[in-house]
């Protein structure tokens, strides 16, 4: 269904929009261990388990799961049981809800109440969770005799794949794909648990990291329409699609009724309006679905005169844009310079995309909005070149690594120049770096990008390895590194399978194998492989025209596969780039030094 941006609907048209649960694939779970157990007496993870009133036993599925928990229970009498799911063993002990009765978040659990007798039921709505806790209540006692998770997420096929010598790197990735997976439902999600909504930040990172594992194009379109639907007469975008049924109510009811308009359907988040522009051109490069994007041009359009005017110096942190979680306050701020290039990059991809459709009284438009916000950010917050941007307009304020990585992402400074002020930036130890997935992501293609392979890869590890040191299956919303253990948000609060957080998935067949689209659609396809540190690396990437496959060793040794009917532009470190055509292609190249 096409909805033109701003259009006014019912809302039960407008629910439309998002995918209904009828188009999601279901698969069956079984409890792997028993991981606690209090007064009950229990045979196995699969049953059955005696709870006597009081007593409780706790199930592990072994992994991050998404969908029903379906269980069979006997009861000896009147009863009420109660089931506490959680993403992790710390949250699905939490025997009482933490957050008092006007917040706007819940900790998932549900009560049943059961006379005498045999039941079969479930939970009456979706649930994210790796562990289950059972608690009997009484009077009378019960058997709980089976249990099951029934796993539900899009129809996606698995295409593009991703390994090498570093067995972290690989877990890295297979906890993205996973990650991805499951927030992959009706609409791009951002957490399956915390808060199944459709968001527009969460949404661009998503999309960049399910392409080369999916090649979804459907569920992104859906998406993007879903956020357009809700564009203003100002052009701004509210950040998260609630007024075109981007959430999950009455399926997750513990965030509240989301389908009456309230003050979270009119928030509106800067930085994710300049996201949206970079978004729809991004889906076009990847897609070359030009239909698509000419449908949403106008909106396109209309956000960039909106971004075109904003003044990062009069925007308000944490009300009118994001940056991160603050390691000190740990809530969210912004930096002022960071928006200012965000904004810049925004109407840079705009101006590519207007170029593309051949629009050209637009893309000029854009490229002086572009050129504007370059100007303005560089003059009131510091020359990035000389590593001085601050995150305000005050000279003693801080500098961060957000606001540097975005001036690169905006070619406010060269590689050259990155790697010029990146020893001074990473000795310093009050520079601000990412905990948020979302910017965490973005510093990653910015040093991988600059050619700061070793030093990228390494912060992917550090990052990464903190989630899988703690057991992780799923990426989390943010990790603060400073702090031992998983990560600072209360128990019931965290999010541990937040897409903005699957870096890896995009990042590591972009820049290790070197596979990105070089024209809209895979026209022509860009190749520049770079193996950093590691001894080998293969995988596969999927384009409108088929797979590219590509396996690099640390001897030197290359070979990609190009798709038939597609040239691909080979660029290897100090030679000439060569034009490929459809077919299998040895080459050699040189092991990347150290910058």
């Amino acid at each position: 269904m096409t909805i033109a941006p701003g259009a006014k609907v019912a809302h039960t048209r407008s629910m439309a929009l998002a995918r209904p649960p009828a188009a999601l694939v279901y698969e069956r779970h079984l409890p792997i261990a028993v991981a606690a157990v209090a007064g009950a007496a229990v045979a196995s993870a699969t049953g059955p388990a005696t709870l006597a009133t009081g007593s409780r036993v706790t199930l592990d599925f072994g992994e991050e799961l998404v969908g029903t928990v379906r269980f069979t229970v006997e009861t000896r009498g009147n009863s009420r049981l109660e089931v506490i799911e959680g993403e992790d063993l710390e949250e699905a002990l939490l025997l009482q809800d933490p957050f008092p009765s006007d917040h706007w978040y819940h900790q998932p659990r549900d009560h049943f109440d059961l006379g005498p007798g045999r039941h079969e039921t479930g939970t009456p709505g979706r649930r994210a969770f790796r562990f289950v806790t059972f608690c009997s209540h009484g009077p009378a006692g019960l058997t709980l005799s089976a249990v099951e998770a029934v796993q539900e997420h899009a129809p996606l096929e698995r295409t593009g794949s991703f390994a090498c010598s570093d067995q972290l790197l690989n877990d890295a990735w297979d906890i993205s794909r996973r990650t991805l997976q499951l927030c992959l439902q009706g609409f791009y999600e951002d957490g399956v648990k915390r808060d199944g909504m459709l968001w527009i930040g969460d949404y661009r990172v998503e999309f960049l990291c399910a392409w080369p594992v999916f090649a979804d194009k459907a569920l992104a379109r859906r998406s993007l329409e879903m956020l357009a639907f809700g564009q203003r007469k100002d052009g701004s975008i509210p950040a998260v699609a609630l007024h075109a049924g981007g959430h999950l109510y009455p399926r997750i009811p513990y965030l509240g009724d989301l389908t009456q308009p309230g003050g979270l359907h009119e928030w509106t988040l800067d930085n994710y309006c300049a996201d949206f522009a970079c978004s729809v051109w991004e889906y076009y490069l990847h897609t070359g679905d030009e239909a698509t994007a000419r449908e949403l041009l106008p909106a396109v359009e209309k956000v960039v005169g909106y971004i075109a005017g904003i003044d990062p110096v009069l925007a308000v942190p944490g009300r009118n844009f994001i940056t991160d979680n603050q390691p000190e306050s740990k809530d969210w701020w912004g930096s002022r310079a960071a928006l200012g290039y965000q904004l810049a990059t925004a109407c840079g991809d705009a101006a590519r995309l207007f170029e593309s459709l051949g629009v050209g009284a637009k893309a000029r438009a854009s490229r002086a909005a572009q050129a504007d916000h370059l100007a303005r950010t560089t003059v009131r917050f510091g020359d990035p070149a000389r590593a001085a941007i601050r995150d305000e307009t005050t000279t003693e304020a801080a500098r961060s690594w957000h606001a540097h990585a975005a001036a690169f992402l905006a070619g406010a400074l060269d590689a050259a120049q990155l790697q010029a002020v990146w020893r001074e930036l990473e000795a310093d130890p009050t520079v601000r770096r990412p905990m948020a997935g979302f910017m965490e992501f973005y510093l990653l293609q910015a040093w991988l990008g600059a050619g700061l392979m070793h030093a990228a890869l390494a912060e992917m590890r550090s990052y990464y390895g903190q989630m899988l040191r703690n057991g992780a299956t799923t990426t989390w919303e943010l990790v603060d590194r400073r702090e031992p253990g998983i990560d600072h948000i209360h128990p019931a609060g965290r999010s541990h399978c937040h897409g903005w957080s699957a870096g890896p998935a995009h990042l590591l067949p972009a820049y290790i194998l070197g596979i990105t689209p070089g024209a809209p659609g895979y026209a022509q396809i860009l190749l520049k492989p770079n193996l950093g540190d590691l001894d080998f690396a293969h995988g596969a990437v999927p384009t409108p025209h088929g797979l590219v496959e590509m396996n690099l060793e640390a001897t030197g040794h290359g070979c990609v596969t190009v798709p038939v009917g597609v040239t691909a532009k080979l660029c290897l470190p100090q030679q000439t780039p060569v034009i490929l055509t459809g077919g299998r292609h040895n080459f050699r190249f040189k092991p990347t030094a150290i910058p």
